[in-house]
């Protein structure tokens, strides 16, 4: 259990000690270690498969036709990851979401033995599930009512609300989970409970979509990114408020900005040895100036101005980007976990937490050109490997691209100040993205084409999902 919830110093008093005190049978662990290592989960429209790629065991299959028939966004899929209670720690689950729903299944027992609803309305799906390196316990879901939801495993979910009043009415608030409150009805059966929102909103919380989240490993932080084209890094407060019975709430990062990229940004990552993070964006439409006036009266001037057009017909490709956050030693100083300097409540200024300047850029490279802004890459870090490789897709193609981490360059200085008519301090660098690319080569079946893949075993093998459910397994070959 080393390797699941070895720092303890993320948790308040109470649960750390209960877990270093948790006692294992070591040949149990081991086991199931070794039974679940390189095991994968595939989900596709209906379907969920749990699939050993060496044989060592039969596959699962589990139908969802039963669990739900919300018709979906063509780019909101089925999401999956894997989890591990301490209450059962033989017992792996994954947790997998269909629209606004999470399902917990035990893969040991091979039933569902949770399922909860926690992002409101028929309209607000699940877009991602990030579960915690450290606690595997605690994972986060990102929805599109601009929200992120942090739930426990080890708790049971919420029957009746218990929401604080809104005034001027002194009876609990039933205003649902829109607003960052319980919803008035049960929040699901089984096992987990949503403990903290990361709200949405003007005050500091995301204004779209969110589309991913990362957990910190050694710091109570978790960043998330969104369709607004911001970054937000949050505090987790449950990991120091837990003793408390009511639904915690945060509206205030402790950093956010919308200066990193130039579109939505669709992912994000920890390199945590270096505290280093790791987003990539889609790309981004850019405003051209068809004729523009040669002096600068033209703006007192009507006839002047409708000389000239302005049309949104030219993409800048999306960006992978490695930016270093330049205040995580400010709110987490040396000693910050001991008990007796440790702080429940953090809260950093309007400049941290509305547009926070506080981050630099280490290097930058742009993704392929595409023809529409719609097309963006599937991509997967893999921050298990020795080699920090980031595998990326894009669909309807029959190949996909690899990129050590490793190799980036530093981002130049600017040779020359921003353009008056463009105040943006983004470094405008062509730099198009290196790497190695593997292509699928001729089959049979010529017209199925990618839709994801990710990187396992250490990073020595890659699995690919195609178009109609073939899965493509690539492995290093041994010299």
């Amino acid at each position: 259990m080393t390797t699941v919830w070895s720092n303890t110093k993320l948790f308040d008093s109470e649960l750390a000690q209960r877990l270093d005190s948790l006692a294992l049978d070591q040949t149990k662990w081991k086991q199931m270690i070794d039974h679940f290592k390189e095991t994968l989960v595939v989900a596709e429209e209906q379907t969920l498969y749990i699939i050993w790629p060496s044989g060592s065991a039969r596959s699962i299959q589990i139908e969802l036709d039963q669990l739900s028939r919300t018709k979906l966004v063509p780019t909101d899929k089925v999401n999956v990851a894997w989890a591990l209670s301490p209450d059962k720690p033989y017992e792996p689950f994954v947790l997998f979401s269909y629209s606004k729903l999470v399902y917990i299944f035990n893969v040991h027992k091979e039933v569902i033995e949770g399922c909860l609803r926690g992002h409101g309305g028929a309209s607000f799906e699940i877009t991602s599930i990030a579960v915690h390196p450290r606690a595997a316990h605690i994972f986060c879901t990102t929805s599109r009512d601009f929200t992120s939801r942090l739930y426990d495993l080890t708790r049971r979910p919420q029957l009746k609300p218990n929401n604080p009043p809104w005034p001027p009415s002194l009876q609990p608030s039933l205003a649902g989970a829109a607003h960052g409150l319980d919803m008035s009805f049960e929040e699901g059966n089984g096992i987990g409970r949503c403990v903290l929102i990361l709200m949405g909103g003007r005050s500091g919380g995301h204004q779209a979509e969110v589309f991913g989240a990362a957990f910190h490993d050694s710091y109570p932080i978790i960043a998330t990114c969104g369709m607004d084209r911001t970054i937000k890094i949050w505090h987790i407060s449950y990991f120091s408020d837990r003793s408390e019975q009511k639904l915690l709430r945060e509206d205030k990062p402790l950093f956010s900005s919308s200066m990193i990229h130039k579109a939505r940004v669709l992912s994000v990552n920890w390199q945590v040895e270096l505290d280093v993070l790791l987003t990539h964006s889609a790309p981004a439409r850019m405003l051209v100036i068809a004729n523009p006036p040669a002096s600068t009266e033209w703006q007192g001037s009507t006839q002047s101005s409708d000389s000239s057009s302005r049309q949104y017909d030219q993409d800048e490709p999306g960006s992978l980007t490695s930016w270093k956050w330049l205040s995580i030693k400010r709110f987490f100083p040396l000693g910050w976990d001991k008990a007796a300097s440790r702080q429940q409540v953090l809260r950093g200024f309007g400049s941290d937490y509305q547009e926070s300047a506080s981050f630099r850029i280490l290097s930058s490279y742009f993704f392929p050109s595409q023809t529409s802004q719609y097309i963006t890459p599937t991509l997967y870090f893999s921050r298990g490997s020795e080699v920090p490789f980031v595998v990326y897709s894009y669909p309807n193609t029959r190949h996909l691209n690899i990129v050590n981490i490793k190799l980036f360059e530093p981002l130049l200085p600017s040779t020359s100040p921003p353009d008056e008519g463009n105040k943006s301090i983004y470094p405008v660098q062509n730099r198009q993205i290196q790497g190695w690319e593997i292509a699928l080569g001729s089959m049979s079946y010529t017209d199925e084409t990618l839709e994801t893949c990710i990187m396992i075993s250490g990073g020595k093998m890659i699995v690919a999902g195609g178009s109609k459910g073939s899965l493509w397994f690539l492995t290093v070959r041994s010299s």
